[in-house]
């Protein structure tokens, strides 16, 4: 998994940054310093759903995909991780608020009634922040998929779905979180598994300085700013 220890210098920075009256604090209460520190870390941990792998982190069963995944993704122009480390619970509606910049907090979405909107379950993602088959409508770029899966040959279960609109969502913000890079990029749109009740499907997108948004359209319908990401889902974490 990613390598999150602190620095000695990181945490050195912070001290230094003290006031003389707060480090004499620091010291004659450390105890409780230590007791804040560690509930702000177990809550820290309770509300990260989403952690990047390096690829060198990967496990085992998982290393000839994760070099297949990069040479796509260098074909692409991205040169960031390629897989994440997901957790149960996370929620389009909910959490996807609380991750990251979305556009009236999603406050619009709340009283949508959705399909096969299900949190997140404990997976490892392989994604990709760049958008693949624009232009096409929703079963023209499921073709597009399979296509990319052959040509990089990827696991038969990888590229089979456009993924559900939380699991987007969150990839989305933990990408933005990590880089400040807005995706998908030029606030362009991806589908999402995630339908409205009358049927069409949710996207998500137009990530500018108001936030992600998301909305719907049918799946017939193609536009040159409406794509798809690559996602390959393992189960297990």
């Amino acid at each position: 998994m990613a390598n999150r220890k602190a620095s000695f210098n990181a945490i050195a920075a912070i001290i230094t940054g003290l006031s003389d009256e707060e480090q004499s604090v620091l010291v004659e209460k450390g105890k409780e310093f230590k007791e804040f520190v560690a509930g702000l870390v177990r809550a820290a941990v309770e509300n990260t759903f989403f952690t990047h792998v390096d690829d060198k982190d990967a496990p085992a069963h998982l290393v000839g995909a994760v070099a297949k995944w990069r040479k796509l993704a260098s074909d692409l122009g991205y040169t960031g991780p390629v897989l994440w480390a997901v957790k149960a619970g996370f929620t389009l509606k909910l959490h996807a608020p609380l991750a990251g910049p979305c556009y009236e907090k999603f406050s619009y979405l709340q009283d949508w009634e959705l399909k096969n909107d299900e949190p997140t379950v404990d997976c490892l993602v392989f994604f990709i922040p760049r958008m693949v088959a624009t232009k096409k409508n929703a079963e023209e770029q499921m073709q597009a998929l399979v296509e990319l899966r052959e040509k990089y040959g990827l696991p038969a279960s990888h590229c089979a779905s456009f993924g559900s609109a939380a699991l987007v969502a969150g990839l989305i913000m933990a990408h933005f979180k990590r880089t400040g890079e807005r995706a998908p990029l030029n606030t362009d749109w991806v589908r999402t598994d995630t339908r409205y009740s009358v049927g069409s499907r949710l996207h998500l997108g137009g990530f500018d300085e108001a936030g992600l948004h998301c909305y719907v359209t049918w799946d017939d319908h193609r536009y040159g700013s409406l794509g798809v990401f690559p996602l390959g889902v393992e189960l297990g974490s």
